[in-house]
């Protein structure tokens, strides 16, 4: 990611704390039967019973489903309602999420559509929405320009987002899929807006937390860290993303440098690498992205550099870190600002580059 999210307060993660605090007390006290008194905080008492098609009915049926339940597939389920919410999971490697798969199977799938149920059709009724807010609502205040200084898409960087004023919100992205695991489809700490770009081409089902290691065998896994978006320690001015040239350049090809040479892409976290870099590139293609759009974008670049050049007055030195640091305020709000400021850091970092710069006017 370029930056994280700054956390808000709001109730709509009181929702997901009522649920979770359901599932607690049917797992404490296995009860034979749906008991309202002992599952039910009396706050959220009538909004299950205002809701019977998407909460009530199905929670009476789950009750008795997991009572069922052989004790190990009890302790697994218990097991899954912790993990899977537990967000220090992001930075630590030696524990294992749990699936709908690895459910027994007689409860497995009324869960998932339980809580897929859940977010598809949030808010249920009136009473719901009353108490807990709105979807739109979160994200207008989550993406404010008092709490979030970026309209840009800060998972890939590229893409303008839909400001809180406009009509239309952008699309949510479950950071772990709620079609894959138990207890986070309304989870607001682990949902998150991202542009459709992101969500719907890059990412789509793929895991942050897990990497496939073997194409062929998809089963096949390992854990790995990921960037959790309201980590504060994911900040723009942490990040550096560099041109690493492979082969030497031509003078003549300045203008198409990047079409004629092999080159690769260095992200780096305050000067060194970050594992959890690694998934961020994998799931949402930064690097290849990148890359593509330096090569379509590197003629107009060029040619705004030497239109720039021509009129300038300053010392060279002043003029690039001017112009660098023109381009790195505009990373928050210009499409393509974060390619561009890659491009230039790219080639002011060229040996002798005031001089080919000059060669070039001259030709």
């Amino acid at each position: 990611m370029l930056t994280s999210f700054n956390e808000i307060d709001h109730p709509i993660y009181t929702f997901h704390d009522h649920i979770y605090h359901i599932f607690r007390n049917i797992f404490y006290y296995d009860l034979q039967f749906y008991d309202e008194q002992k599952l039910v905080h009396r706050d959220f008492r009538s909004c299950v019973n205002s809701s019977k098609k998407r909460l009530l009915n199905p929670l009476k049926e789950i009750v008795i489903l997991y009572h069922q339940l052989p004790y190990l597939e009890k302790l697994k389920l218990q097991e899954a309602l912790v993990i899977n919410n537990d967000i220090s999971i992001f930075n630590d490697c030696t524990r294992d999420l749990i699936s709908f798969k690895e459910i027994h199977p007689s409860i497995s799938n009324k869960l998932k559509v339980f809580f897929e149920s859940l977010w598809s059709d949030y808010p249920q009724n009136n009473e719901i929405e009353d108490k807990f807010g709105t979807v739109k609502d979160h994200y207008d205040k989550l993406i404010h320009e008092d709490n979030f200084d970026f309209l840009i898409c800060p998972f890939c960087g590229l893409n303008k987002f839909e400001p809180s004023e406009a009509l239309y919100r952008e699309e949510y992205d479950h950071l772990l899929a709620k079609a894959s695991y138990p207890f986070v489809a309304v989870n607001f700490k682990l949902l998150f807006p991202c542009c459709k770009k992101c969500n719907q081409q890059e990412k789509k089902k793929k895991d942050p937390l897990y990497e496939i290691i073997d194409p062929l065998y998809k089963e096949i896994k390992t854990r790995r860290l990921a960037h959790y978006p309201y980590d504060p320690s994911i900040k723009l001015d942490f990040l550096s993303i560099q041109i690493i040239l492979k082969n030497q350049y031509n003078n003549e090809n300045l203008k198409t440098l990047l079409k004629y040479v092999e080159w690769d892409i260095k992200i780096l976290r305050n000067e060194v690498h970050d594992d959890r870099d690694e998934a961020w590139d994998e799931i949402y293609g930064i690097k290849r992205q990148f890359s593509e759009h330096l090569k379509s974008l590197q003629n107009y670049c060029f040619s705004e550099l030497i239109l720039e050049y021509k009129t300038n007055i300053k010392p060279f030195d002043d003029f690039s870190k001017d112009y660098i640091t023109r381009l790195k305020t505009q990373i928050n709000y210009v499409p393509m600002g974060i390619v561009r400021y890659i491009y230039f850091t790219f080639i002011f970092s060229i040996p002798d580059i005031e001089e080919k710069l000059q060669q070039v006017i001259a030709t």
